[in-house]
């Protein structure tokens, strides 16, 4: 049993798969736009773990569209919502036991996202979630994504722990290196519908699913 202060997962395919979601939502911005997405390298619409606002950036200097990054995340933002809105969405599976078990033994959880935080609101509210999490850190609250440490850092800091007192919960293979750059316990959980398979053999622990996770003999919380 490992004792720890806190846990923070990663969202978009660790907790939930969206990819479908996602490129549809990078595809009506390309429209709105007048451009095709799949004009795009091969090479950026199957990478994984960046921040959101980085990939419109770099559509925005590909394709030379002049409206703010700003405009376009808004157009992105409004896709993507009505997406998952209208789509059946299910979790992972046992990725919610998890996180109720965490949450039940009264470790404090955090999300750590290259993701837009009020989409991952409206999605925690959808499935019940959202009062587990203490909070949610996005690509806004950095500088760096991933494999960089610091939204791993960031989440910890702002749960008043250290990152090496964290579990993280994570599918990519740029994310397994941001936690364990930040120091943390690394559990991957593969998303079996990956467009790339995902290099994640510097994790502490590589489990095929969430159901073979064991929260309560895992872990413990750590005494403050």
């Amino acid at each position: 049993m490992k004792s720890i202060a806190a846990a923070i997962f990663d969202f978009d395919e660790t907790i939930i798969d969206l990819e479908p979601q996602h490129t549809a939502a990078y595809a009506a911005v390309c429209r709105a736009m007048g451009s095709d997405y799949w004009q795009l390298p091969e090479s950026f619409r199957k990478r994984s773990g960046s921040r959101i606002v980085d990939d419109i950036r770099d559509m925005r200097t590909h394709f030379g569209w002049t409206p703010s990054v700003d405009e376009l995340m808004s157009i992105r933002l409004r896709a993507f919502d009505e997406l998952c809105r209208t789509s059946s969405l299910e979790l992972l599976p046992g990725a919610e036991k998890t996180i109720r078990d965490l949450h039940d033994l009264g470790i404090p959880l955090a999300i750590a996202t290259s993701a837009v935080a009020s989409s991952i609101d409206l999605l925690l509210r959808r499935f019940d979630l959202r009062d587990c999490f203490d909070l949610i850190v996005d690509g806004s609250d950095v500088v760096h994504g991933k494999p960089d440490p610091e939204a791993y850092l960031v989440s910890a800091k702002k749960l008043g722990v250290d990152a090496r007192e964290c579990v993280v919960f994570e599918d990519s293979h740029v994310g397994v290196l941001a936690a364990k750059r930040a120091g943390a316990y690394c559990v991957a959980v593969p998303n079996r519908h990956a467009q790339e398979h995902q290099d994640l053999s510097m994790a502490d622990l590589v489990l095929d699913s969430f159901e073979r996770l064991d929260v309560r003999t895992a872990f413990a919380p750590k005494a403050r």
